[in-house]
This record gives structure tokens, sequence and C-alpha cells, in this order.
């Protein structure tokens, strides 16, 4: 396809298309290079040239409108991904919805799940009398592991801090999870473990932030094949797996406590227990009379 002229094209198309829709040697409206591209760009483009006819005669509230519609188009694709992933549509082609994400939408399954549920907080917001939600996927995402209390609250906060054309993912950010959990500093760390970090975090749906904090913390591990795994589910894939050789052990260890003969500290606990139970002494003068029984007596 030949590089476009944008000048002479809006010169000789003026009352025609937007411009960037013809190529140089076109000439007429019916001649437009966009025709023979692959879906889906052939239909955007399509669509880019009614919506340039009809705006020679749309008003404007018509047009704002379409544009405040594309803002939160995230909403319709959520749905969409959701109808694909509930009535299992992608059963005739793909394995899986992981399956379908990746091969053809070309979405990783946890970003496709993530988008259905930045919709479905898009929808309760609406649902609840919000004449203003999240405007792109990136805001309403924030607010996704609140619950219904806290996301009206919270909400309600960032309107209530912010203008409309003000709002932006890091100031919900900010209002929703608080100042002091925000405040980061820096770690060098060498390119090729940085994007490693990277990709660990992208594949489990987290910030390479959170995937670090949770790995220190105890609460997820690396397995020995790259996987993340939680730290429960470790312990649970141990206790199911027990060699017949530590249950075993486990036995006789069990076994062992239970019936193990007494000892002479078992005598000194018992007999400070009486004394103290049957004396008003001082208590000094018990704890050393049964110490000197116990272990001095027994041992001479």
């Amino acid at each position: 396809m030949s590089k476009l002229n944008t000048k002479n094209t809006i010169n000789r198309n003026a009352d025609q298309a937007i411009a960037i829709l013809y190529s140089d040697s076109e000439e007429s409206k019916n001649d437009l290079f966009w025709e023979n591209i692959n879906e889906p760009y052939k239909s955007i483009l399509e669509e880019c040239y009614y919506i340039n006819e009809e705006g020679k005669y749309n008003q404007l509230t018509h047009i704002t409108n379409s544009i405040k519609y594309n803002r939160i188009n995230y909403i319709k694709l959520g749905m969409q991904l959701y109808q694909v992933r509930y009535y299992k549509l992608y059963k005739s082609s793909y394995t899986s919805f992981k399956d379908y994400c990746e091969k053809a939408v070309y979405y990783p399954v946890w970003r496709a799940n993530q988008v259905i549920e930045s919709a479905s907080i898009a929808i309760k917001l609406i649902k609840a009398g919000f004449n203003i939600i999240p405007q792109n996927e990136a805001q309403a995402r924030l607010l996704i592991k609140l619950n219904e209390e806290e996301l009206m609250r919270k909400w309600q906060e960032v309107l209530d801090t912010y203008e409309p054309y003000k709002i932006t993912a890091n100031r919900i950010e900010k209002i929703v999870f608080g100042e002091q959990n925000l405040k980061k500093g820096t770690l060098k760390l060498p390119v090729k473990v940085i994007a490693e970090i990277e990709v660990k975090a992208l594949e489990n749906g987290m910030s390479p932030g959170d995937l670090i904090t949770k790995i220190i913390s105890g609460e997820l591990t690396i397995s020995h094949n790259g996987c993340v795994e939680t730290k429960l589910a470790e312990n649970q894939e141990n206790v199911e797996n027990l060699s017949a050789d530590i249950v075993k052990k486990w036995q006789k260890d069990l076994k062992k406590l239970a019936f193990q003969e007494r000892t002479i500290i078992d005598d000194f606990a018992e007999d400070l227990a009486e004394e103290v139970k049957n004396t008003v002494t001082d208590f000094k003068q018990v704890i050393k009379k049964c110490f000197i029984k116990s272990f001095f007596i027994t041992t001479n």
C-alpha cells in the first residue's frame, strides 16, 4: 500500500470522507484502500468512514454520546468475554477458555477474566445510580477487590474528591488503598531478572511489586519448575504425598510421647502443685523444698 499524501488528499476530497481512508491514487469513494483488508480492521475502518459521512449531519449531542460510549466500551468487551466463558461458546473450536483467549483474541486468560470483573464493577455502579463511572478498564480494575459496600463508599469518595476529567487510575488507587501503601522505593536488579519477575507477575495477574511482596511474606513460593504456588497448596501437597516411612515414624513418635515413663521433671511438677495447693508458706520455700526433694534426694 502506498504512503498516504494527507495534504493533497484532503484538498482533493474536501467534501468526501476523511482523507486518511484514501490512498494517493484513489479518486472516487468507491475505491477505498481498506476494502481488501482482513477483519476486524476492515469493519473498524468501514465504521470510521460512515462516522465521518454521518458527522456532516449529526448534532453535537449525538457525537458526544458516541464518544462517551466508546470510552466505556470495556463494559461491552467484558460482557462479550463473559458470554464466551459462561456459555462455553469456545468448545466447538478451542480446548478451553484459556485456549480461546490466547489464540482467538490474543489475551492471556487472566487478563480476560480481569476485563470481565472490571465490566462487572462498572455495571454495579450504574445499577447503584452513579452517572459517572470509571472511564476505562484500568480505572475499574482498581475496584475489583472491594466488597459492594466498600465499592460504593470509595467510588463516592473519588467523585467527591476530583472533577470527572481529573479522575485517573493513580488517583483512584490513592483513595482505595491509601497514601501509605503507595510509597515505593527502587531496587536495582539485572534487566534479565526484572524481565523474569514481570513475566511471572503477568502470568499470575498481579504487579511485580505484589509478587515480590507475597514471596517474601511466604504467601507464595516459586517451585522448581518455575510455577508460582501458594504456601497452603504446597503444604497440602506435602501432607497428601507422605511416604509410608514418614507415617510410621510419626506414629512411633506419638506413641512414645503418649506412653513414655515419668521423669524427674514430672515428679517435681507434681510435688510443686501439691505443695502449693496445701500450704500457705512462702512460695520460694515451696519451690526450694520440691526442687531439693526431686533432684538431690533422688540422685543421691
